[in-house]
């Protein structure tokens, strides 16, 4: 019954993955409509850059690959483990701004300053940079689940701590620059997995209109009121089940400029069909909004599958019309994702990074 069992998983999650199923992605336009109507013109540069490099391959990157971890900015380093074992630096650098709320006037400063340093080295490395927001619940400092996000709309007593934090972030937003004073520009992720329960803007915390309202709101301070104009924004569910799933929280083409979807491998042997499924349902809207997409989040968690770069991810994506697709971040040698060298699935990762479809730092010069 035992084997039986696995081998139905096994076929079911081979069901939907072709061998000989190409890659063509839609040849996206831009007809010039952001969410950010004041969009600043590297930002539209990085855009027209993105539909060009869809077309060459699948920009792969990973959230904080120089060790700072979940608790950015830490003292020390850890090993910089995808450049030591890839030689050579992600594609896509993500980083999020879960702290900055906690800054007090005494220590953001500094804060922002190593932060965006952060931010300024991995762009000077030839990176992407994106970035979500683990927003602290204004409610309490350790993130539990509670109902705030009504509270954090127009009227609510947690509007004002909701409009402090938004000021901080902007902050963190214009002040990374280049060398020469330029705004560099940052795919962004508001509010990101709202369709699970695990976040206090997700379901069961609010209604489909509050979350709405919020992200709506968010894209509209920052670039009308705090006058932030470097953000791509994206929306990003985790994954679903069906396009109306996918749907069902959407503020609105005129809020969002990229689609994203969040698959992780949980060990249960459904990893490949779960991801073939979500992004075909992705592609699916994005070609008929005539946007970009990703898989901006994903990984096996301490990569306990030697060959799953080969035999899972790239299955996963290798036809798929995705943008890029990043690796969530390596904390310590009892959470990582990406391998460390000496790691077993070291040679397998290198052996995925070197495909021509996978496109690293270097590829995008």
């Amino acid at each position: 019954m035992i084997s039986f069992f696995l081998l139905s998983c096994s076929t079911e999650e081979e069901s939907l993955f072709d061998p000989n199923a190409e890659r063509i992605p839609p040849l996206i336009t831009n007809n010039g409509s952001f969410a950010d109507n004041d969009l600043c013109d590297e930002a539209k540069d990085l855009y027209n850059r993105l539909i060009e490099l869809t077309q060459r391959g699948i920009a792969f990157g990973q959230q904080a690959p120089f060790g700072t971890g979940n608790n950015f900015p830490m003292p020390d380093k850890l090993d910089e483990d995808f450049l030591e074992v890839a030689q050579d630096y992600p594609a896509v650098v993500g980083f999020d701004l879960e702290l900055i709320s906690l800054q007090n006037e005494f220590i953001i400063d500094d804060f922002i300053e190593r932060f965006t340093n952060a931010v300024i080295e991995a762009h000077n490395n030839g990176s992407i940079i994106t970035m979500s927001w683990h927003m602290v619940n204004p409610n309490n400092s350790a993130g539990v689940l509670t109902t705030v996000v009504p509270d954090m709309l127009e009227g609510g007593k947690y509007r004002n701590k909701f409009l402090d934090n938004l000021a901080k972030a902007a902050r963190v937003f214009k002040n990374i620059k280049d060398s020469e004073g330029n705004p560099i520009p940052v795919l962004f992720r508001p509010w990101h997995e709202m369709n699970g329960d695990f976040f206090y803007w997700g379901e069961g915390f609010r209604t489909t209109e509050e979350y709405i309202q919020l992200y709506k709101d968010t894209v509209r301070i920052l670039s009308e009121d705090l006058d932030v104009h470097n953000l791509i924004y994206i929306y990003a569910p985790n994954w679903v089940s069906s396009a109306e799933e996918y749907m069902r929280n959407y503020p609105g083409d005129e809020y969002v400029d990229m689609l994203g979807v969040d698959v992780y491998d949980f060990k249960n042997g459904n990893f490949l069909q779960s991801a073939l499924r979500n992004l075909q349902i992705v592609e699916n809207i994005a070609t008929e909004k005539n946007m970009l997409f990703a898989l901006t989040e994903t990984g096996l968690e301490n990569v306990t599958q030697i060959d799953w770069w080969t035999n899972s991810l790239y299955k996963a994506i290798r036809s798929s019309s995705i943008t890029y697709a990043m690796i969530w971040r390596n904390d310590t040698s009892s959470f990582f994702h990406a391998p460390f060298v000496g790691h077993p699935s070291e040679d397998n990762f290198r052996e995925f990074v070197d495909t021509d479809l996978i496109l690293l730092s270097e590829d995008l010069k």
